[in-house]
């Protein structure tokens, strides 16, 4: 210390105490890291050195003056101090610090300059290659007290192992997930400059005339001598470097591949020493090198090819380019001994492990084999290109995404993840990269993946600072590597990753179960495509070495998987959009819309209905994502972070029939799903005032319009990506018992195979007996008779073998039936604990056991300890499991319907009035029972079946209503009071009656807001109870037959029609819209779409809008009332315990068109009536026209218009609009009937057998008059006007001539009154008189059947 500060008297006292420090950290820091390459340096001549090259550095050496602002640094300081990136330059002024700092903020506007940090950092250079550590070929800068990862631009072999000052560069941190973490792993340097050396070495200096390549061969030569071996043959190899490809690790071994080029000519080279894998980072694309000491090996995973390899004396040595081009000298050998790295390299240890052979080389010719693969899926070839920009942001560096000037994407992920200094503002280079246009819509369309074969090269450290990338995303690549995922299915993954972030976490979700949720969406939706996933391993060897080149990326399917993620709130304005962009009102109107009047075309269009399926959607078919729930509200919802839509759901009966059912199973709320199959429907809701079919086009006339949207599925066709606690017990439960049915089964086939053994043994034994015979014959008796003796000792033996076999078999059934009663007392033992374990254990175990099932042990070996799915508090999914509850089973007899009443409860600080509620009538199953924790669905035991049944009507208000949509008649359910084990919660109370009143109503009881209910579904039933309630339900045609005297009945049905009558009165809360608010709807509800129907009014003034009144649907009506109409006819209408539920879903198949009604006589149709058919094709032949009638009608008012004006006297009608209205009736046999049948405005045209001008020319001739109907009287046409009018005589032409008489196939449809069969209408038949002759005939015959056509088939529609 004295001697080197003898040196600096002159200085100040600040700069010897500077220069003091200085000395203190070179000689703790610096020295005792110096390798033999320095010599013998002393601390002062390093410190000294030191000195110079800083005073040199800030360019002040005349001045002697010292940066006394920096502070020297050791390396274990800097990492685990320094949290944020720095940058620290030696060289820099302040003014140039400030010009830097606005040139790189003015590159990227939107990012923040590195902050400076005077820090002066000292070190040396290493290789990677410690005795502590595997030789990993990283760069690092090491002193005393550690070393840190850096990265270089162009880094020199000869600058490893010399003390160097370090003048200009940055440190990025990186987060560091736990304790356990190497200190060097937590940041990382960029050099941005060349490091100054301390020490006066001479071959610092590159001097190209020392290098001697007088002894190395050109590629050209190389790649001739590679195709035999030769024992102990090392080869020089000079060259241009065309390809740098990245570092793998495979078993812990590192390797790396380098490909030189001369011409024409490439040659790849193969490093795999450990002292070798630092050369990676001092090569670069177009650079020129010699290499040294290479042998030639065999690849194992690259049959019948042979490569230059590495070994522990070869040496790297950089070029001027100008260099190999004047070398013209004759090549020679440098010969080793022969027992030297003689071995291949298929035996090494490190090739081996990596080397692939499942996965052949592609053919071009099976290309073309195969049916052509849709649009959206047919692959397209990639294109290798040269690039080079700026990293201008970083999507995911874990997952390997970035973007380049803006514009072109960046995948890194099929390569190994090493990724410093990939920051925005950072120039790259890239060699060999594949370009795809537009392999994702969820990305630029412009991307650049890199392969095995794609070299990488930082050009330029970006001068930005960054933010910290979230860990979460680093399974990916795994994931990629594992399932062999295209880049299409990886850049969905990568969408769905952050999707899944904004939409689920935290309220769902944790962060860090983000890639296990997306990893089954993979799978759901992967597995659901044809070609999903490539499988098998990639083969490395080919795809860096092999000519010409294939990977995973030189073909790729544009939009894999076809599918779109989207969130609910995305969905539904989806729906909305498309609810009133696909809206035609025209289209609304039926066949005679041309002729409706104002108040029949308003009440047209006030409502209307689209379905869509999801995966029909445009341009990329639905997906969603959520999480089921019961709201506070009387429907069932999915819901993510960004809203709710309303589900209509149904699910497949336990039977084989395959039919669906309304939804009753409660462990559905709280799973994370994932819906792929659902059907989008929009409800749309008019007020206008229309005047007539041609103002349609006009949105003025429109008062108001709303729409409702929600999806219709299928509980079992979700995904369940992420099961409730109730639901994992419960899927638990059907995997063990699908288990002992498989393991039953097995050990059934091994008893077989038993038998068939032994039936084999007893046939060869038989097939012995006749041969042994023949050879007594034949030779001599003694020999045969020992030999049967033999036979039969072999016989005894064997039937001793069988016997011991059948009773070791009969052990092992014994000992089997043993250990199943065992399990199963076992398994009742652990039901009736009331010391559980702890919830989250046991639902780990859980989710474990069913991830076997459905995806095998990897998948289970991801799930963690603790369940991403968090219980709300209205979502019902899960109680606390240290909470005591008590409990009740119930079996339900029926339901009411939700309804607005007053209740007068007054409960959780709400005042009494209107609210929404509903009530069940159920059966209570045993007694009361405790709990120490909530047990859920758990299978009934047999202490809660103990007792007497008793019935009680629960009523649910408020918030209690949410529990609606899954509580069907039928059902069985564990009703849970939690935080209580006081029984009488679960007593209902009965109604006080007055003195000498016998009551015969229920005990009631009022379900709590916090109370649970569970479904417990038929195999969790004991067997007395596992049959269901049948309850009464009655087919459209029971209805219809049943006898008058029956006042409430409940049946099933599908709508075919949904007609919304006039406005009624609203009695609802002002919380409802006033557009669906008093709402009368008419539902034609039948059996089969041309079978029998019957027409039920629904009242909604009183009721909340019930979703799925959709034609299509099967619905189940219960507690609906029968009337009887004027004229004879059946017809249903809502009374306030009236119950509507959705039983199964409609087919919207758009494609799929309808077979054409049957051929039907009309004297069969007459005797059978609506037994037979209600639609039908009639052949017949027309006899007369009994009544037509034709009219300009006001479309206000209804009077008849004529001459421009209507003709109402009081009050006078304004109106100019009219439209046309025709009305014609005809007789029509077909020789074993006959049949009346109307005509309407539509199909008159084509019953008079006239032309579109001629029709169009009659209702021109009317409106001078009006109006005008004829009907026939006798044999003849006579109308209410003058009989020479010529509008008469020309009707009256035209329908007694041959044109109208004619024979015709028609399609019609029944009158109501027709609807009995003729054998019931005998009351309203009448006597007819037929002459024959001089005879006359009176017979009683029933009035013909009423029909109205619907269209005429012409002679080409019938053919």
């Amino acid at each position: 210390m004295e001697s080197f500060m003898d040196n600096f008297r002159e200085r100040s006292e600040v700069e010897r105490e500077w220069l003091q420090e200085l000395f203190v950290f070179v000689r703790d820091n610096l020295y005792p890291v110096l390798g033999p390459s320095t010599g013998s340096v002393s601390p002062e001549q390093l410190s000294l050195a030191m000195i110079r090259r800083v005073e040199r550095a800030v360019g002040s050496s005349c001045a002697r003056s010292l940066p006394l602002s920096y502070r020297l640094i050791s390396v274990s300081e800097l990492v685990t101090w320094q949290r944020t990136p720095c940058c620290s330059n030696l060289t820099w002024s302040t003014a140039q610090h400030r010009e830097w700092v606005r040139e790189a903020e003015q590159a990227l506007p939107n990012h923040e300059a590195l902050p400076r940090a005077n820090l002066l950092l000292i070190g040396c250079l290493s290789d990677g290659c410690d005795p502590e550590r595997s030789c990993d070929g990283a760069w690092r800068v090491r002193d005393a007290t550690g070393t840190v990862h850096c990265e270089l631009l162009s880094p020199s072999p000869l600058w490893l192992g010399l003390p160097v000052l370090f003048p200009c560069w940055n440190y990025i941190p990186q987060p560091a997930p736990g304790k356990d973490q190497e200190v060097e792993e937590r940041g990382y340097l960029e050099l941005v400059g060349c490091p100054l050396p301390l020490t006066s070495d001479p071959e610092m200096t590159f001097n190209p005339a020392g290098v001697n390549l007088k002894r190395s061969v050109g590629v050209r030569e190389a790649a001739g001598l590679i195709q035999h071996r030769v024992r102990g043959l090392r080869v020089k190899v000079y060259g241009e470097v065309s390809g740098v490809y990245p570092r793998l690790n495979i078993a812990g071994k590192s390797f790396f591949c380098l490909r030189l080029r001369e011409g024409r000519h490439t040659l790849p080279l193969l490093v795999t020493e450990p002292c070798c894998l630092w050369w990676q980072q001092c090569l670069c694309v177009g650079g020129s090198v010699c290499v040294s000491g290479l042998r030639v090996c065999a690849l194992q995973g690259w049959s019948g090819n042979r490569v230059l390899c590495a070994t522990s004396q070869s040496s790297l040595t950089l070029l001027p380019d100008t260099l190999i081009q004047d070398l013209s000298d004759t090549p020679t050998l440098d010969m080793h001994t022969p027992d030297l790295d003689t071995d291949t390299v298929g035996s090494d240890p490190p090739l081996s492990d990596c080397s692939s052979t499942e996965c052949p080389l592609p053919e071009r010719e099976r290309q073309g084999a195969g049916p052509d693969p849709s649009p959206s899926l047919r692959p397209r070839l990639s294109k290798a290109i040269s690039y080079k920009g700026v990293l201008t942001s970083v999507l995911s560096a874990a997952a390997g995404l970035y973007v380049i000037d803006g514009k072109v994407g960046l995948c890194l992920a099929y390569q190994p993840l090493q990724r410093r200094g990939l920051r925005p503002g950072a120039e790259i280079e890239l060699h060999d990269v594949h370009f795809l246009y537009r392999p994702s819509p969820h990305f630029h369309p412009s991307m650049l993946c890199v392969c095995l074969r794609s070299s990488l090269r930082v050009t330029s450290f970006s001068r930005l600072g960054s933010e910290v990338d979230r860990p979460s995303d680093a399974p990916l690549p795994s994931l990629l590597l594992e399932r062999n995922l295209g880049v299409s299915q990886y850049l969905w993954l990568c969408h769905c990753c952050r999707a899944l972030r904004d939409r689920l976490v935290p309220r769902w979700v944790k962060e860090e179960r983000v890639y296990v949720v997306a990893r089954r969406l993979l799978e759901c939706v992967v597995t659901s495509e044809k070609g999903g996933g490539r499988g098998g391993r990639r083969d490395i060897y080919r795809e860096m070495l092999q000519e010409p080149h294939h990977c995973p990326l030189t073909e790729y399917s544009v939009s894999s998987p076809v599918c779109e993620y989207v969130s609910v709130s995305d969905c539904v304005s989806v729906m909305e959009n498309e609810c009133w962009t696909s809206l035609s009102l025209a289209s609304l109107l039926p066949a005679s819309g041309s002729s409706l009047t104002r108040a029949e075309l308003n009440p047209s269009v006030a409502w209307s209905v689209g379905l869509s399926l999801g995966q029909d959607s445009q341009p990329r078919p639905l997906l969603l994502v959520g999480v089921l729930e019961l709201p506070g509200t009387h429907t069932l919802r999915l819901r993510d972070q960004t809203g709710a839509v309303t589900c209509v759901a149904v699910e497949t009966g336990d039977d084989d029939s395959g039919g669906q059912r309304a939804a009753n199973n409660t462990a559905w709320i709280g799973c994370l799903v994932c819906v792929q199959r659902f059907t989008m429907v929009m409800e749309r809701f008019l007020q206008s005032e229309f005047p007539s079919y041609r103002h349609l086009d006009q949105d003025s006339y429109i008062t108001h319009r709303h729409c409702r949207v929600y999806i219709q599925l299928c509980l079992n066709d979700l995904q369940i990506l992420s099961p409730s606690a109730a639901m994992a017990s419960l899927l638990l439960r059907e995997n063990s018992r699908t288990t002992q049915g498989g393991e039953r089964e097995t050990e059934r086939d091994r008893g077989e195979m038993r038998e068939k053994r032994g039936e084999e043994r007893e046939e060869t034994r038989e097939k012995g007996g006749e041969e042994r015979e023949e050879r007594r014959e034949k030779g001599g008796e003694a020999r045969e008779e020992r030999r049967e003796k033999g036979g039969e000792e072999r016989e005894e033996r064997e039937e001793r073998r069988e016997k011991g076999g059948e009773a070791r078999e009969e052990r092992r059934e014994k000992g089997g039936e043993e250990r199943e009663e065992r399990r199963e007392k076992e398994g009742e033992e652990r039901e009736e604990r009331t010391d559980y374990v702890s919830e989250r254990k046991k639902r780990s175990s859980e989710e474990d056991r069913i991830e076997e099932r459905e995806g095998g042990a990897k998948r289970a070996r991801q799930n963690h300890t603790e369940n991403e799915t968090c219980s709300k508090p209205g979502g019902g999914a899960s109680l606390p499991g240290d909470w005591p509850c008590i409990s009740v089973v119930m079996c339900v007899e029926g339901k009411e319907g939700v309804a607005w009443r007053n209740e007068g409860i007054a409960c959780e600080g709400e005042e009494a009035g209107l609210s929404l509620c509903f009530s069940v009538r159920a059966d209570l199953i045993g007694q009361i029972q405790r709990w120490e924790r909530d047990p859920r669905n758990c299978p009934l035991q047999e202490r809660e079946t103990d007792g007497q049944t008793r019935t009680v009507e629960l009523l649910f208000v408020r918030s209690s209503v949410r529990w609606f949509p899954l509580i069907q008649a039928g059902s069985f359910y564990r009703l849970i009071a939690p935080n209580t084990q006081d029984p009488s919660v679960l007593i209902g109370c009965r109604v006080a009656g007055r003195s000498g009143v016998e009551l015969h109503t229920n005990p009631s009881l009022l379900v709590r807001s916090d109370w649970r209910i569970h479904t417990l579904t038929h195999p969790l039933l004991t067997t007395p109870y596992s049959q269901s309630i049948s309850q009464k339900v009655m087919s459209v045609a029971e209805v219809l037959d049943c006898s008058s005297g029956v006042d409430l009945v409940s049946f099933h049905g599908v709508i075919s029609q949904r007609i919304t009558l006039q406005r009624g009165t609203t009695t609802h809360t002002p919380t409802q819209r006033d557009v669906e608010a008093g709402l009368s709807v008419r539902l034609t509800v039948c059996v089969e779409p041309r079978g029998r129907s019957l027409q039920v009014y629904l009242d909604l003034s009183r009721t909340p809008y019930p979703p799925g009144l959709v034609p299509g649907n099967t619905v189940l009506l219960t507690s609906f009332q029968r009337r009887l109409s004027r004229v004879g006819g059946v017809y249903c209408r809502s009374v306030p315990v009236s119950c509507l539920t959705i039983m199964a879903l409609g087919k919207t198949d758009t494609q799929s068109c309808d077979s054409p009604p049957p051929m039907i006589l009309l004297g069969v149709w007459a005797l059978a009536g609506a037994e037979q058919c209600v639609v039908g094709r009639v052949r017949g032949h027309v006899v007369c026209v009994l009544y037509l009638q034709l009219q300009w009608t006001c479309s206000l008012c209804g009077s008849i218009y004529t001459q421009e004006r209507c003709t109402r006297p009081q009050p006078p009608c304004n109106s100019t609009s009219a439209v046309f209205q025709a009305e014609a009736k005809a007789a029509v046999e077909d020789g074993s009937g006959e049949a009346h049948i109307w005509f309407s405005c539509p199909v008159i045209s084509g019953l008079l057998g006239l032309a579109m001008p001629q029709w169009e020319g009659l209702q021109r001739s009317l409106r001078v008059r009006g109006h005008l109907r004829v009907y026939t009287r006798g044999r003849s046409l006579v109308c209410d006007v003058e009989a020479e009018d010529p509008l008469l005589q020309y009707l009256s032409c035209v329908c007694s001539s041959s044109t109208v008489c004619r024979p015709l196939t028609l399609i019609c449809t029944l009158h109501t009154r027709s609807h009995t069969p003729a054998a019931r209408r005998e009351d309203s038949a009448q006597l007819k008189r037929f002459t024959r002759g001089d005879r006359e005939f009176v017979t009683r015959m029933p009035p013909p059947l009423q029909l109205t056509c619907t269209h005429i088939l012409e002679e080409r529609e019938r053919d």
